[in-house]
């Protein structure tokens, strides 16, 4: 199957592709330049997929100025009203849609499945409701919707950030340590990206997060385990505010975000606890 990936050379990216390569498939990028001017080079592509994986959008790690945020927003809702735009033109019709979401989208301190209401009203909430919304107006294609917990793999992603804070044996604790930490390992992301190739059945919004949920100090006490620290190290909030700005909230607040129809699909987890996190890390 021909596979077009967005954001094929960030982090999540760079997973897909190899995972949807090693199962057979081919895989392509789309030009950036194609996705956000749209149009007639964007039509030869989609004409030519069969599957897309939309992950394009500036990345939400590091301080947000007003004009970073302006970014954030309008890099996913541009890119993806494009995308939608082209492949609702497209003869061919696409066989799936997949696009990236975030749990941001939740109102924190909340416990929230994917039916739930309780939508958040903070900007990164905004900026997943944007996305979705551009998604929705596909027509006559099966689309998924993936809402994105923490991504941890060994090459990149939020693990990346904390490895030389490893490698020094200090473990920081963000904030007061009890906010959600709501992960997924990067194995379970494009495991079930292919999952859903084989289950035509499946469509809709799927939060992609382990079922056994953990708080950020719990997280890093399983780090413990992976890199045994000398000093643990507390980062107050006032301070990340400070630091990060807006962005800070990211780190410091978050839903309690179940699965649940991820659960009811039948996708078996390769990694379902914080403890498989951590032992696929070592591994």
């Amino acid at each position: 199957m021909n596979v077009f990936v967005t954001g094929l050379h960030g982090f999540i990216g760079q997973g897909v592709k190899a995972e949807f390569e090693r199962c057979g498939h081919k895989v392509f990028p789309v030009p950036r330049e194609d996705l956000l001017l749209g149009g007639k080079g964007l039509d030869r592509i989609t004409e030519q997929a069969e599957m897309i994986v939309n992950l394009a959008g500036t990345t939400v790690t590091g301080r947000w100025t007003e004009d970073r945020m302006i970014d954030i927003l309008e890099s996913r809702r541009v890119s993806t009203r494009n995308l939608v735009d082209s492949v609702n033109r497209c003869s061919k019709k696409l066989q799936l849609f997949i696009n990236a979401s975030a749990v941001g989208i939740y109102q924190p301190d909340r416990f929230c499945d994917e039916e739930s209401s309780d939508i958040g009203n903070h900007f990164l909430a905004k900026v997943a409701h944007a996305w979705e919304e551009e998604v929705g107006k596909l027509r006559d294609v099966r689309k998924v919707v993936l809402r994105f917990g923490i991504v941890i793999a060994s090459g990149g992603g939020a693990l990346k950030k904390m490895m030389p804070w490893l490698k020094s044996r200090i473990a920081l604790v963000l904030g007061n340590g009890g906010q959600e930490f709501p992960l997924i390992h990067m194995e379970d992301i494009t495991g079930f990206m292919v999952y859903l190739l084989r289950h035509p059945e499946l469509d809709g919004v799927y939060n992609m997060v382990i079922p056994n949920s953990v708080n950020y100090r719990e997280f890093v006490a399983a780090l413990s385990g992976y890199k045994k620290p000398l000093l643990r190290l507390r980062v107050p909030a006032w301070v990340l505010g400070v630091i990060m700005g807006p962005a800070s909230a990211v780190v410091t607040r978050s839903a309690h975000v179940i699965p649940w129809r991820l659960m009811k699909s039948g996708y078996e987890y390769k990694c379902r606890t914080v403890k498989d996190v951590v032992e696929e890390l070592k591994s």
